[in-house]
């Protein structure tokens, strides 16, 4: 909302949010029938691959969070 300068913006990303939200709750509510669609095999797949997102954000916070740390010991040298 901070660089959303004028009033068609504010209101385009309010709209937005809310379009996000009601997606989220129907992937949410509707998560056991999708579980169904799915089967065993698609659960497993996605597991795995929700899992390996987890693990490349977690990565990329890691690197963020050393390099500032790197910087300033290069620098001191």
């Amino acid at each position: 909302m901070d660089t959303a300068y004028t009033l068609q913006m504010q209101i385009t990303l309010i709209v937005a949010i809310f379009l996000v939200m009601l997606l989220t709750y129907t992937i949410l509510y509707s998560s056991s029938k999708i579980i169904k669609v799915l089967g065993e095999t698609g659960n497993n797949v996605l597991m795995r691959l929700m899992g390996l997102i987890v693990m490349v954000i977690a990565v990329e916070f890691f690197f963020s969070g050393l390099k500032p740390i790197m910087q300033d010991i290069i620098s001191s040298v």
